[in-house]
């Protein structure tokens, strides 16, 4: 039986160890000189072809095209094809490289300069400066800038929100910035090349839109290799080269991100070519495999599939439920069924190859009878029950959302806790579980940068005595583990800090990891010039045999 797929490097997993924390020293400069591109950026040429339109299938549609307010896979796919950082991240590692900034230094990790790129331009002709750059950051930063319309800059507020802010943006001339922070930082730079979270948009157009800015009635502007050209709410957005670009490429035309909810239709289309690219259930990678016009890319294991609490709603407020709940479900049993080869049980919440990942935490062990007891203890003798949501969209973490539910549901009313699921439009999914409106729902977390800051970090680096509404946990110990974890600098310091806090989130079970998940990408055999890099997929580097 023929098998169509390629194993990325899992060396991958050593690099993210180390650079996780290497990338930014203490004290250091970047390079000046032209941004890199993937080590490896495919075995295309300019000479050997150039354009075509890709079409992807995914699972769902964008929430928000505006850097900083939206957290989910979907809006960040689309948003890195038309907005870049200062900063980015070498395509096969977690080191930064120089984009819109060529280079950068900083005598104490406290104060940064940044040397900007000088003849770059937004899409709509606004020139990109220091003066923009700061108007960026002074959006993202200040709760009370006009041009802000009311959204939340919710990862901006987790990366810059606790006792690491940025304190202080001066425009030094126009093409040098200054950044202060209230502290000094061992992760900067790896925050910045988040482009999806620190891209920069164009004042301009922001201004021009309104709050319509990077909704289906505005566009999106921003520097990037292709422009913003329509979103049809559900059914597709487009981008197109922008031939302007100040670096080389791109060589495709344009994008189109469909929006495919159902799985099966999804996987009929890639079969078909009538799409290019597309996220499958793991129920269908075995036959994309065998497929002699597809390959399967499968990538090292970045993240996490967890069921969550809100502790502010009783009975999740009793540890003695939430570690039930661990212990009544056959978590073991769901990876072969929903997974296949494409996962592993987890035990840290994050997974093995980010830094702090701690080996000697053992996962929950099935036993319904010490679920039993455990709600006893908790005065629920009879079980007790709740509303259970599932995400309705398809990831790697969980490919068949509503089915795994389904199978945890049926083991907990095993033990008498009987769940009601639920689910509901992924941006109302998203925007009710960070108000808090779940009690128990499913989720997961892929690293954006490789470093346990933007992993674990995320999730529970609150200000200490300050709980995220999605969940109400409170840690003050590991609230002031995570963010120490932030300013140290050495690898061997930090790594003990994360694998501190990962013990705590066991014991305390916020979360329960179900699942370290493999990512995949599947792409037809005319989609030429494609490498597997740990982050993103570099569109790029794409053209289309034959168009």
């Amino acid at each position: 039986m023929r098998r169509n797929w390629i194993m990325v490097n899992l060396l991958l997993a050593a690099v993210l160890l180390v650079s996780a924390c290497t990338a930014a020293a203490p004290t250091q400069s970047g390079q000046a000189g032209e941004a890199a591109a993937p080590a490896d950026s495919g075995e295309a040429t300019a000479e050997e072809g150039t354009g075509g339109t890709l079409i992807v299938g995914r699972g769902g549609d964008s929430v928000l095209l505006d850097n900083g307010a939206v957290t989910d896979g979907e809006s960040a796919r689309v948003i890195n094809t038309i907005t870049e950082g200062l900063v980015a991240l070498e395509g096969t590692s977690t080191k930064p490289i120089p984009w819109l900034a060529e280079s950068w230094e900083t005598e104490d990790s406290q104060t940064w300069i940044f040397h900007l790129r000088q003849g770059v331009k937004f899409h709509d002709g606004t020139d990109f400066n220091a003066e923009a750059v700061k108007w960026n950051m002074d959006r993202w930063r200040d709760p009370d800038n006009e041009w802000r319309f009311g959204r939340t800059f919710e990862y901006y507020d987790i990366e810059f929100g606790t006792d690491l802010a940025l304190e202080e943006v001066n425009v030094i001339d126009d093409y040098t910035i200054e950044l202060k922070l209230t502290t000094p930082s061992s992760v900067l730079l790896n925050k910045l090349a988040e482009s999806f979270v620190f891209g920069m948009n164009s004042p301009t157009a922001v201004q021009e839109q309104g709050d319509n800015y990077g909704t289906p009635a505005g566009t999106a502007v921003g520097t990037g290799r292709f422009k913003f050209v329509e979103w049809v709410p559900d059914d597709h957005i487009t981008v197109e080269r922008n031939d302007d670009w100040w670096g080389e490429g791109p060589k495709l035309d344009r994008i189109i991100f469909r929006s495919i909810p159902d799985n099966s239709a999804r996987f009929a289309e890639l079969q078909a070519g009538s799409i290019h690219q597309a996220d499958l259930a793991q129920t269908d990678l075995p036959a994309a495999q065998d497929d002699p016009n597809i390959t399967v890319y499968i990538k090292p294991a970045l993240s996490t599939g967890y069921v969550a609490f809100q502790q502010c709603t009783p009975p999740f407020d009793k540890l003695e439920v939430r570690q039930a709940i661990a212990h009544a479900v056959n978590w073991d049993a769901l990876i072969p069924a929903f997974y296949g080869d494409f996962g592993e049980r987890a035990g840290s919440f994050q997974p093995p190859a980010i830094l702090g990942s701690n080996p000697d935490i053992t996962p929950y062990e099935y036993d319904p009878e010490k679920a039993k007891e455990l709600l006893a203890a908790a005065g629920l003798p009879d079980g007790f029950e709740t509303d259970f949501w599932y995400i309705p969209v398809i990831r790697g973490y969980f490919p068949d959302s509503k089915a795994i539910g389904e199978a945890i549901a049926a083991d907990l009313a095993k033990v008498g806790i009987k769940v009601t699921l639920q689910t509901e439009d992924w941006g109302a999914y998203l925007d009710d579980r960070n108000q808090g409106k779940f009690p128990m729902w499913m989720l997961g977390w892929g690293s954006d940068n490789g470093d346990p800051d933007n992993f674990i970090g995320y999730h529970f680096a609150h200000p200490v005595g300050e709980p995220k509404a999605e969940d109400c946990y409170n840690n003050d110990e590991l609230s002031e583990l995570l963010i120490q974890g932030r300013i140290v600098a050495d690898l061997t310091e930090r790594e003990n800090i994360y694998k501190q806090a990962e013990e705590i989130v066991h014991e305390d079970v916020p979360r329960i990891p179900v699942v370290w998940a493999t990512s995949t990408t599947v792409f037809r055999n005319d989609v030429k010039g494609y490498t597997p890099v740990v982050f993103r997929d570099w569109y790029e580097y794409l053209w289309i045999e034959g168009q």
